[in-house]
């Protein structure tokens, strides 16, 4: 179980962020932790993963994985995540820059950037347009009711009550929080491990984003139309294609890439889609994410898709 005691300074320092990185450790947690069949919702995604990746690649990282601190990537302590650094890439050349370039460490890199190409990659669009949404709505609650209000939502069997933040964890950790910075980050792997590193007055926690809930959904691949398909009789096979996709937020990049479409194409059937109230926008940062809003949620119900 994690204990942190935290300050007024530190609470009022919380942020949220994502990370490739600690997706793909999370998701490795999972076939580390379920040798066999893994459970819902990560049952047909570790499936695929365990015929489509190298054997010994699985084998060695869920090893390094098992293995007691300290190792070249120990349990729980990946570097913490940063924004200058968003991409698998950056990360793991950052991981190699601060163990000095160790032999053993530049392996390691090496097995996740081709796990990750395998296990992660394929899905990575999906999963991380839902992650940025989960920070949009994180961090309204933050920005308008404060940090107590959206610890308080978090859950994923994070609990908070002042000062007093806990979660369960493979060790048993204390922390007195002082005059730091805590950076919570969402994964849809947090059903297989749970990561948590301090560094230089700042700690990393990792917790499980509510799109885990649909996680099939995110690793899915989008069927073709069937000839009767009655979602494309109504609004035409690409808005019908673009309308499935959004079950989960997106962006008109994320979409078209999901779909193989180009952007000016997709951009015209949101614009439709979005006119006729069938999808609602939300613009975060510089980027907007379209989602399917009750209406349309309400016409896929009916058509039983």
């Amino acid at each position: 179980m994690i204990r942190l005691l935290i300050d007024d300074e530190s609470l009022h320092t919380v942020r949220l962020g994502l990370s490739p990185l600690w997706e793909t450790i999370g998701s490795l947690g999972i076939l580390a932790r379920y040798r066999g069949e893994a459970p819902s919702p990560y049952a047909n995604w570790a499936r695929t993963v365990r015929s489509t990746t190298p054997a010994e690649v699985t084998r060695e990282l869920t090893e390094v994985l098992r293995r007691p601190e300290p190792s070249p990537l120990p349990l729980g302590s990946p570097p913490p995540p940063d924004p200058s650094r968003n991409t698998i890439t950056s990360e793991l050349d950052h991981l190699v820059r601060v163990s000095g370039d160790a032999a053993e460490t530049r392996r390691t890199a090496a097995l996740l950037k081709m796990y990750w190409d395998h296990a992660v990659a394929p899905y990575w669009t999906s999963i991380r347009s839902s992650l940025e949404e989960e920070i949009l709505f994180r961090g309204r609650t933050l920005a308008v009711e404060g940090p107590e209000a959206m610890l308080h939502e978090v859950g994923g069997r994070v609990l908070w009550s002042k000062p007093l933040l806990t979660a369960p964890y493979h060790c048993d950790l204390e922390r007195t929080v002082k005059r730091s910075r805590l950076l919570l980050i969402p994964t849809v792997f947090a059903g297989g491990l749970r990561l948590f590193v301090e560094h230089d007055e700042r700690l990393a926690m990792s917790y499980q984003a509510r799109a885990a809930g649909h996680f099939h959904v995110l690793t899915a691949r989008p069927a073709p139309p069937e000839p009767d398909d009655r979602l494309a009789l109504l609004l035409g096979k690409g808005r019908a294609q673009v309308a499935r996709v959004l079950v989960v937020p997106g962006t008109t990049t994320t979409v078209a890439e999901t779909l193989g479409l180009a952007k000016s194409t997709v951009s015209q059937h949101l614009a439709v889609l979005t006119e006729a109230g069938f999808v609602w926008k939300q613009r975060l940062g510089g980027q907007v994410f379209y989602q399917l809003d009750s209406n349309g949620r309400a016409l896929l119900r009916q058509l039983g898709l």
